[in-house]
């Protein structure tokens, strides 16, 4: 709306109903945000919804003198003229600077920094979405070299970084409606794309990693990222914040084990296992190193109209070793996969290539 929350919370513009219930949802997220904002400007305790109520009627008060002097009396002089004059709440007023006004406001949803989302904020806008049922991908970004390159020019220069990169951020994910950019921490940043699978946001990831990987060249900075899909659905790679953090956190680890400077989403992998020879298994389980050759992780599903045993898996890129087992004792290789390596035991197993794309 081309408003800031500061302006619209001390009353400096008359807020849409829009306006209105989005602001309402961003100061909730605070369960101290208004008895907060009182303690700043009058130094007084009072509880959430004591200085809630106290803050609407100190609006309706700015507006009315606001009108009486025609001129806009600021947030400041109206909440000490209203409290004191005609409350009778406080006597001895406290007069505050107001780029603490504007401090106080801002870190109920901003990192101070970097000047994007804080992750309190962010994580209860995803839970939100989750608890809506609303399809969305969930991206974790950390900075390849910013450890060594902080270490070197110190912790302001590094600041200094952080802060370009949050504004590259921006730049690119500027539309609120399609995306929402936060900092987890230290030199790892959050994007959240609604209504947008994993492939296209692997792929619009991707174009904002060479942009990076550009703009950054004279430092040796990149962003390795991680990305999760959460939809209401069978195939959703994760089904509660927790699990999405768990999973891209993950990707992330792998990325990096394969040099940085990547996108990396999970792959549906479908594996099949069709009985010869007339037996009949009681249980079969897909194992290799995707799942650490658990054989519980690896169980898979019969159908017996088409006499097949069938398990869909989540798997990250890369080249993994697996086999079939059989009731627990029988090791069979897949004959049906593409490349095959010595299993160490004097026989083979099957391998699977895994792309990043």
């Amino acid at each position: 709306a081309g408003y800031s929350l500061e302006e619209i919370v001390s009353g400096d513009i008359i807020p849409t109903d829009d306006i209105k219930r989005k602001v309402e949802q961003l100061v909730s997220l605070d369960k101290n945000f208004y008895s907060n904002l009182l303690h700043q400007i009058v130094s007084e305790d009072f509880s959430e919804e004591e200085a809630k109520k106290l803050w609407f009627e100190i609006i309706d008060h700015k507006w009315k003198i606001s009108q009486q002097l025609g001129r806009n009396v600021g947030i400041r002089v109206a909440t000490l003229d209203y409290l004191e004059n005609i409350k009778k709440i406080i006597k001895l007023p406290k007069i505050i600077e107001e780029d603490e006004f504007i401090k106080t406001v801002r870190l109920a949803t901003i990192d101070v920094l970097t000047g994007v989302y804080n992750r309190i904020y962010l994580f209860n806008i995803v839970r939100q979405k989750i608890k809506q049922k609303q399809q969305f991908s969930f991206a974790l970004l950390d900075l390849d070299g910013f450890k060594k390159y902080n270490d070197k020019e110190g912790h302001q220069a590094g600041d200094v970084i952080l802060q370009e990169f949050a504004a590259t951020l921006k730049l690119k994910f500027n539309d609120e409606e399609k995306y929402l950019i936060g900092r987890y921490g230290g030199d790892e940043f959050i994007v959240v794309l609604f209504n947008i699978g994993k492939r296209q946001a692997q792929q619009i990831l991707d174009e904002f990693r060479q942009e990076v990987e550009r703009q950054f060249a004279s430092v040796g900075i990149t962003v390795s990222i991680g990305v999760c899909e959460y939809s209401n659905s069978d195939d959703t790679d994760a089904k509660d914040l927790d699990e999405l953090i768990e999973k891209t956190d993950e990707l992330l680890y792998r990325v990096k084990e394969f040099g940085g400077n990547h996108v990396f989403r999970f792959r549906t992998i479908f594996f099949n296992y069709v009985p010869e020879n007339n037996y009949k298994p009681k249980e079969v389980a897909v194992v290799g190193d995707f799942n650490n050759w658990d054989r519980k992780k690896g169980l898979m599903q019969y159908l017996p109209q088409e006499n097949r045993w069938f398990k869909k898996m989540l798997i990250k890129p890369g080249t993994y070793r697996y086999k079939f087992l059989i009731d627990t004792n029988i090791w069979i290789a897949d004959k049906t996969a593409k490349y095959f390596a010595d299993d160490g035991f004097g026989g083979q197993c099957s391998v699977i290539v895994v792309y990043e794309k």
